[in-house]
């Protein structure tokens, strides 16, 4: 199985080429613990608690099907997903910016500390 982004095809052009999509194939099934498309092989147990602006933005919307919202007594939240991938999740963490923060795994913790760290020292 493949995932193409099709705005990256260069000059794509239609065949008579033909597939057959395997009768038991469900995608909602073959993503379930993709954040969005990318597809791994391990399971995490992601966990990232907001500050009370985040929390703001982030309850009210489905960002996962395994997601589980609680708000904290702060007005903060710990948003907890299944993921099977830490490569989406990553960019998305570091899109929060300071309203943020990796609780879990220590591997995606690890992930953004290093990004984070790497655009820091591109301003010093």
């Amino acid at each position: 199985m493949r995932t193409f982004v099709l705005t990256r095809l260069t000059r794509p052009a239609a065949t008579s080429e033909r597939f057959a999509k395997p009768k038991t194939f469900d995608p909602d099934k073959y993503l379930a613990g993709s954040f969005t498309v990318m597809k791994g092989e391990e399971q995490h147990e992601v966990v990232i608690e907001f500050d009370a602006w985040g929390t703001d933005l982030v309850r009210g919307r489905q960002w996962h099907s395994s997601q589980v919202l609680v708000e904290t007594a702060s007005g903060g939240s710990r948003l907890t997903m299944r993921l099977n991938s830490l490569e989406e999740i990553e960019r998305w963490v570091l899109n929060w910016g300071v309203h943020a923060r990796v609780i879990g795994p220590a591997a995606l913790r690890e992930r953004v500390a290093k990004t984070a760290a790497a655009v820091a020292g591109m301003y010093s």
